[in-house]
């Protein structure tokens, strides 16, 4: 596994992949082999995958990301295929330079590369133009699903720490843009799919209209993320609660600027071997009527969007 991780966007002390087992309770020598193959003989075992030849690295994110519960990356992987079928839209990329072009221009989406002192990954996001439509906002949760996807062949850091610097924006018109379906299809993705182990949710703006979004969030988050959900006016408190030496420039940090290290995202991920990763993932969806129907319904009932585009007999 270990030659699967390397990533020169991906900094991590010498240390993080032992404390990160040791946080999960799987520090001790052979303990996460054994809970990956647990996983793996499962993963072989389900008719409905269409996929079942997932990396060593990939499940051990997954269990890393389920706090080493292998019944809850079992969900979590199964959840990722399913909503490959139910929302392909969310994944189904070709071109990741011309697809989000758009909202390329309009802001960034930086995964930092330093870890911070605790081994958490820093997910910045700021926007230096107008949002106008839904759609742009559509095009960010798509190729947050992108990054996420090839984070996992290579990263097993499973607490993030999540920054939206909204300095920049029109409020009026990101609330105006804002499709309350979209963003709950998004979370369940990042929350329910990926298992985000997210220890802080910092959003920055001196707008007084911030505080509608954040009312939207606490309506949709879970009560455990609207404890850790923190508002900023300025940089200033961001800097100290998480340390300049770990944030961009656009936000007073000793780091490259969030668009530079963009640019070099979408460098390696439009690379032919991580396309052809992300083509092979996608393939990972679901044949619903080789599915108990008891299961389907006990592990997706409620959540958002419709399931009509899913047959189960």
């Amino acid at each position: 596994m270990e030659s699967e991780r390397k990533n020169k966007l991906l900094q991590v002390y010498p240390n993080t992949l032992d404390e990160v087992r040791k946080e999960i309770n799987l520090g001790k020598p052979g303990e996460m082999e054994q809970a990956v193959k647990l996983v793996r003989e499962w993963i072989q075992q389900q008719p409905h995958f269409k996929k079942k030849d997932f990396t060593d690295t990939y499940i051990e994110a997954n269990i890393v990301a389920s706090k080493g519960s292998t019944e809850r990356a079992k969900k979590a992987i199964d959840k990722a295929c399913t909503m490959r079928t139910l929302w392909p839209h969310f994944f189904n990329v070709k071109d990741i330079r011309t697809e989000y072009a758009e909202i390329h221009d309009i802001g960034s989406l930086a995964i930092m590369p330093q870890l911070t002192k605790e081994h958490h990954r820093i997910v910045y996001i700021n926007f230096n133009k107008p949002i106008t439509k839904s759609t742009q906002i559509l095009q960010h949760y798509k190729f947050g699903c992108c990054i996420v996807d090839s984070l996992r062949r290579f990263d097993v850091v499973g607490n993030i720490q999540y920054i939206l610097d909204m300095r920049q924006a029109n409020m009026a018109n990101f609330l105006t843009s804002f499709n309350l379906m979209e963003f709950r299809q998004a979370y369940s993705i990042f929350i329910d799919c990926y298992s985000f182990r997210i220890k802080g949710i910092h959003v920055v703006s001196s707008s007084r209209l911030v505080e509608s979004f954040i009312g939207i969030l606490k309506q949709i988050l879970k009560p455990k993320l609207i404890s850790r959900l923190h508002h900023y006016p300025d940089s200033d408190g961001l800097i100290k609660v998480l340390g300049k030496e770990y944030l961009p420039s656009d936000a007073g940090g000793n780091q490259k600027s969030a668009k530079e290290i963009q640019d070099d995202w979408i460098e390696a991920l439009s690379s032919k071997e991580n396309m052809e990763y992300l083509r092979n993932i996608n393939e990972g969806g679901t044949d619903e009527s080789l599915r108990l129907k008891s299961s389907f319904n006990e592990d997706y009932a409620g959540m958002p969007g419709s399931f009509r585009l899913l047959t189960v007999d």
